[in-house]
C-alpha cells in the first residue's frame, strides 16, 4: 500500500545501456521490450546511461510516458586518457537533447555516441563542473573495477570527494564494502575478483585489487552514498550489455512521491537513511510500520470551516510546520479527541481542561468561545494496520466521551462495518505534550509503562500474575469461608468430652446394664404391637368390605312376560346364596378378631411378659437409687448418645473442612509465589529490554527491582483508603521496608499491619494510623499480603563534555526534557505523536540528541511532530512536511511534501530560520568563526 504523502523507497537501478550503446549484445531488443523487463524487475527509477550517447533515451521516455516507471536521462562518460567512467545523471524532466547539448560540450563526437572507447580529453573534475553547470549529478560508476577511479592520483581523488557535488559512487565488490584490508590481507580477495570477472587475461593481482579496495575506502572515509546498479550484463561474468541483467543488481533510494534529480541529491546527503544498496537486507529498512495514520479530514467546525480539510501522513516521519496560530498543534488535539486518548493526561489537570474546552460542541461563555464542533461536524481517521485500510468516523461530537464512533475496514473496495466497540482499543498510538515528557522527567516511574506496552512478553507475564493475583484472593476468600465454620469446632470437642464423661458417671452406677436390658424388652415390645397392630388393619380391612354384598339384583320389569318368570326363579336361588356367604363372611372377621385377642392374653400370661415387668422394676429401682445419690438425668443416657453421635459426625464434617484449609492453604502460597515469581519475571524482561534499546551514550537508564517508594505509598494509601495525611508514618514504613533486601523486608511491613489490624497493638506505626489499619476489610487485607512495590526505574545524564553519570534530577530543564525524549525515542513500534517538544531545548540539543534519534525511530514507527525547529524537518529528514498556512481564516495547509521540494524549503527558511536573508547572513557571519 504506497498510497501515501511524502517520500518512499524507489528500487532504483540509475546504471543501464539500450541499444544505442555499441556493446549491446542483442542489437534487435526493441523499446518496449527494454522497458518491459526493468518493469518485470519490480524496479521504480531506472537511468539511461549509454556509453557516451544520448540516443536511447527518447524512445525509452515514450515507451514509459504510461506506466510508472520513472525515467532518468543520463550518460556514461568516459574522461581522458585515464578512461573513468562517470555517469551523469539529468532529471526526469529533460530529454535527449540536453544529454546531447551537455555531450557535445564535453567535446564527445556525435559519430562516435555509443562507442565505449570514444573518451572526451576533459578530466573528471572539469567533466563534474560542467555537469553541475547543467544542474546534472555526477556519481563516478564502478569506482572499483576497470574503468573505474583506480587511475586517480590518491591526492586528486581525494579533493574529487570533497566536492559539494560528489555525493554518491557505484560500487560493484560486496568484499570491499563489508571488510577493510592491510596490504597485508589485501591478497585474500584476488581468488575471488578473478573468479568474478571470468579469469581475465591478464590476471587481477594484489596490486589492482589495492587500488580498486582504496576508492572504496576512500568514499567510505568520505561519508558517499556506496550504490549498487547492474550496468546491465548480457550474462554473468560478461562485460557486454544485454536484456537479461538489468535490474540484477539495484540500490533503494527514499525520495518524494514523485522521483526527481534534487530527490536524488537529497538522499545522497543522508545515505544512512535513505540509500540502502543490495549488499544489505533492505526488509527492516523498506518495510513500513504495522500499524500507521494515513490522513485525518475534518468537517464543519469553527476551525476549519465548511470544506473538508484533509490531511495525509506518511509511515515515517511527518512534521508540521507553520506560525502561531496556524492550527498546527490543533490537529494533534483532533487525533486525540476521536480516539479519547485522554487518559495519559490523568494528571494534567490544565492540560485536560485545555482538550475538553476545545473537543466539544462550540458555545459562547461570557466573552470567550470554547469547543470546536455543531451538529454536523465529522472526523474521519484514515488508518493502516497490518496491509488493511480502516477509518475511524466521528460525529454527534458532543465531547470525547460523548460521541458517536463508526468504523468501517476496506474490503475489496467496499467499506464494511466493525461492530466490536473493543476494535478502537486495539489502535495504539502514544501521544505526549512538551509538558507531559518534562512531567515525565520527574516521576520516571512513568517510563515503566512506557517499557512494558513495548514488549509483548510483559503484557503476557501481566496477564499471568493477574491470573494469579485472582486466585490467590479467591483462595483468602474460601480458606476465610473454612476458618467461619472452624470457629465451632473446638466448642464441639469440649461439648463431646462433656457428654462422654456423663455417660461414665451412669456406667459406673450400673445402670447402663438394666438401661439396656429396658431398652431390649421395649424393642421386642414395639415388635409385638407392630405385629397386632398389623392383624387390627386386616380386621378394619375386612369390615369394609361387608357392605359390598349387598348386592342389588336386576328390575323385573326389564325382562319380557315370556322370560320373566324364568329368570325370578334363577335371581332368587343367586340371592339367598350371597346371603349365606355374607353370613359365613361375618363369621371370618369375628374369628381374626379372636385370634388378636388370644395373642393379646398369650402375651399377658407369657414368661416374656413377667421377665419384662422385672427388668423395668429393677430399673425403677436402681434409678430410684441413684437419684437419691444425686445422679441426674438418668433418663438422659440414650438422648446423650444419640448426641454424642451427632455431634461427632458434625466433627467428622469439620476434619474435611480443616482439611481443605490445610490444602487451600497450600494452593494460596503457591499463587502467592507464582505472584512474586511473575513479578521478578517482569523485572528482568523490564531490564533486557532497557539493556537492547537504551544504548545512547548520553544517558542510562536502570531498573531497581521493587524499589519504588511512590509505588509502595500509592498502593498502601489504596489499601487504607486514605490519600492523604499519615506523612511521618509512612516514612517509617519506608525506612523499614527499602534499608535492606525489599523482598525480605516487605514481610516486616506486613507483620506490621497484620499486628495492629488483629492485636490491637499500635506498633511502628502511629495511634490514628492504627485506626486506619482497623478499618482495612478483609479484601484489603488480602491485597495486603500480596502486596510487592513497583520497580524503580533511575534516569540519568552524562552532561556535554562529562566524564561520568548524574541523576537526571540535578539536570537543568532542557537536559531533563532531552534524556526522557531520547528515553522515548528509544523503541516501540505504535504511532508516537509529539507536540512540540523541543520547547526547552537549545538547538544544540536538539540536534546532538534528539534529530539522530528521530533517524532510527522512524525505521519502525510512524512520528507526527509538530515543530518550530528547523532541526527537526531538516537534519531529521522528514518523509512529509505539513506547512500551515498562518495567513488564512480557517486551518488550511499552504504547502505539503519533502525537503526536495522548493516552496518547501523556502517555507522552512521563512518560518523557522526567520527567512532566506537572514538564514543566509547567519550562514556568512558563522564562517568567519
Amino acid at each position: 500500500m504506497n498510497d501515501f504523502k511524502g517520500a518512499r523507497w524507489y528500487k532504483c537501478d540509475l546504471h543501464l545501456h539500450t541499444t544505442a550503446s555499441r556493446c549491446f549484445q542483442d542489437r534487435e531488443v526493441t523499446a518496449q521490450q527494454w522497458v518491459d523487463k526493468a518493469i518485470e524487475q519490480g524496479l521504480d527509477c531506472v537511468a539511461v546511461t549509454d556509453h557516451n550517447s544520448a540516443n536511447g533515451i527518447e524512445a525509452i521516455q515514450e515507451i514509459a510516458k504510461n506506466t510508472n516507471l520513472t525515467i532518468f536521462p543520463g550518460v556514461e562518460i568516459t574522461c581522458d586518457t585515464s578512461k573513468v567512467h562517470l555517469l551523469v545523471l539529468f532529471d526526469p524532466t529533460k530529454t535527449n537533447t540536453d544529454v546531447r547539448d551537455f555531450l557535445i560540450r564535453c567535446d564527445i563526437d556525435e559519430a562516435n555516441f555509443g562507442n565505449q572507447d570514444a573518451k572526451t580529453n576533459k578530466s573528471i573534475i572539469e567533466i563534474a563542473d560542467m555537469a553541475l553547470k547543467y544542474g546534472a549529478i555526477i556519481i563516478p560508476a564502478h569506482i572499483d573495477e576497470f574503468n573505474g577511479l583506480e587511475a586517480i592520483g590518491n591526492q586528486i581523488l581525494q579533493e574529487f570527494y570533497s566536492r559539494e557535488d560528489i555525493n554518491a559512487v557505484q560500487i560493484v565488490h560486496k568484499a570491499f564494502y563489508e571488510k577493510e584490508y592491510s596490504n597485508a590481507t589485501i591478497g585474500s580477495v584476488v581468488p575471488s575478483l578473478n573468479d568474478f570477472y571470468n579469469n581475465p587475461t591478464p590476471a587481477i593481482d594484489e596490486a589492482t585489487a589495492k587500488k580498486w579496495y582504496n576508492t572504496v575506502k576512500l568514499s567510505k572515509e568520505s561519508d558517499l552514498a556506496l550504490l549498487t546498479f547492474s550496468d546491465n550484463p548480457h550474462e554473468p561474468k560478461n562485460s557486454i550489455h544485454g536484456l537479461n541483467g538489468i535490474g540484477s543488481r539495484f540500490t533503494y533510494i527514499k525520495m518524494d512521491e514523485t522521483p526527481s534529480l534534487e530527490g536524488l541529491r537529497q538522499a545522497f546527503l543522508l545515505p544512512s537513511h535513505r540509500i540502502v544498496n543490495d549488499f544489505v537486507d533492505a526488509t527492516s529498512t523498506t518495510n513500513k510500520p504495522e500499524f500507521w495514520i494515513k490522513s485525518i479530514t475534518i468537517t464543519n467546525t469553527t476551525l476549519t470551516g465548511t470544506v473538508p480539510f484533509k490531511i495525509g501522513f506518511n509511515p515515517q516521519l511527518n512534521t508540521i510546520i507553520g506560525g502561531r496560530g496556524s492550527g498546527k498543534s490543533s490537529i494533534l488535539r483532533f487525533i486525540r479527541g476521536v480516539f479519547n486518548r485522554t487518559s495519559n493526561l490523568e494528571n494534567f489537570a490544565d492540560l485536560v481542561k485545555e482538550h475538553n474546552s476545545f473537543y466539544k460542541t462550540n458555545e459562547v461563555k461570557g466573552t470567550e468561545s470554547v469547543g470546536v464542533f455543531n451538529d454536523v461536524s465529522t472526523i474521519e481517521v484514515e488508518f493502516v494496520r497490518k496491509d488493511f485500510l480502516y477509518r475511524v468516523i466521528a460525529s454527534e461530537i458532543v465531547s470525547s466521551v460523548n460521541q458517536t464512533i463508526e468504523i468501517n475496514k476496506l474490503v475489496d473496495g467496499n467499506w464494511e462495518k466493525i461492530e466490536e466497540e473493543e476494535f478502537l482499543n486495539f489502535l495504539e498510538f502514544e501521544q505526549y505534550s512538551q509538558k507531559q515528557i518534562f512531567e515525565i522527567s520527574k516521576d520516571h516511574n512513568a517510563l515503566l509503562d512506557r517499557v512494558d506496552l513495548n514488549v509483548e512478553e510483559i503484557g503476557q507475564l501481566k496477564d499471568k500474575r493477574k491470573v494469579a493475583k485472582e486466585n490467590f484472593l479467591k483462595s483468602c476468600i474460601t480458606i476465610r469461608t473454612h476458618q467461619v465454620s472452624l470457629k465451632s469446632r473446638l466448642k464441639l470437642k469440649t461439648d463431646i468430652e462433656d457428654l462422654k464423661k456423663k455417660l461414665e458417671t451412669l456406667d459406673k452406677a450400673g445402670i447402663k446394664e438394666l438401661m439396656a436390658e429396658k431398652k431390649s424388652f421395649a424393642e421386642e415390645e414395639k415388635l409385638l404391637n407392630d405385629y397386632k397392630e398389623q392383624i387390627q388393619v386386616l380386621v378394619n380391612q375386612l369390615e369394609g368390605l361387608k357392605t359390598e354384598f349387598d348386592i342389588e339384583q336386576p328390575d323385573e320389569t326389564g325382562f319380557s312376560e315370556s322370560n320373566r318368570e324364568e329368570l325370578k326363579i334363577i335371581l332368587t336361588e343367586v340371592k339367598e346364596a350371597l346371603s349365606t356367604k355374607a353370613t359365613e363372611y361375618e363369621a371370618l372377621i369375628t374369628s381374626i378378631s379372636q385370634i388378636k385377642t388370644d395373642l393379646e392374653t398369650k402375651l399377658t400370661s407369657s414368661q416374656w411378659k413377667q421377665a419384662y415387668t422385672t427388668a423395668l422394676t429393677n430399673y425403677d429401682v436402681k434409678k430410684a437409687e441413684l437419684e437419691a445419690e444425686g445422679v441426674e438425668n438418668i433418663d438422659q443416657y440414650e438422648a446423650i448418645t444419640k448426641e454424642i453421635e451427632t455431634k461427632e459426625e458434625e466433627l467428622v464434617a469439620l476434619d474435611i473442612i480443616k482439611e481443605k484449609e490445610r490444602l487451600e492453604l497450600v494452593e494460596r502460597a503457591k499463587y502467592q509465589e507464582e505472584f512474586i515469581q511473575l513479578s521478578k519475571d517482569i523485572t528482568v524482561k523490564r531490564k533486557a529490554f532497557i539493556d537492547e534499546n537504551v544504548t545512547d551514550g548520553k544517558i542510562r537508564v536502570k531498573i531497581k527491582p521493587f524499589r519504588s517508594q511512590t509505588s509502595f505509598e500509592l498502593q498502601v494509601r489504596k489499601i487504607i483508603g486514605k490519600d492523604t495525611s499519615f506523612e511521618e508514618d509512612f516514612k517509617k514504613l519506608k525506612e523499614l521496608c527499602f534499608q535492606g533486601n525489599v523482598e525480605q523486608k516487605i514481610e516486616e511491613v506486613k507483620k506490621v499491619f497484620r499486628k495492629n489490624y488483629f492485636d490491637d497493638n499500635a506498633d511502628v506505626v502511629g495511634g490514628h494510623f492504627k485506626n486506619a489499619v482497623k478499618g482495612i476489610t478483609d479484601a484489603g487485607m488480602d491485597e495486603l499480603e500480596l502486596f510487592m512495590p513497583e520497580d524503580e526505574v533511575v534516569v540519568e545524564y552524562k552532561p556535554e563534555n562529562a566524564v561520568t553519570f548524574k541523576s537526571l534530577s540535578t539536570a537543568s530543564a532542557g537536559q531533563r526534557t532531552t534524556a526522557i525524549l531520547t528515553f522515548l525515542l528509544s523503541f516501540g513500534t505504535i504511532p508516537l505523536i509529539l507536540d512540540q517538544p523541543e520547547d526547552d531545548l537549545d538547538n544544540r540539543l536538539v540536534y546532538d540528541l534528539i534529530v539522530d534519534r528521530l533517524k532510527i525511530a522512524k525505521r519502525s514507527r510512524q512520528i507526527i511532530v509538530v515543530t518550530h525547529n528547523a532541526n527537526i524537518p531538516v537534519n531529521g529528514d522528514a518523509e512529509y512536511i505539513i506547512s500551515m498556512d498562518s495567513e488564512s481564516q480557517h486551518t488550511s495547509v499552504l504547502h505539503s511534501g519533502t525537503v526536495e521540494i522548493e516552496e518547501i524549503k523556502k517555507e522552512i527558511c521563512d518560518v523557522m530560520e526567520g527567512s532566506e536573508k537572514a538564514f543566509k547572513m547567519r550562514s556568512d557571519r558563522y564562517k568567519l568563526v
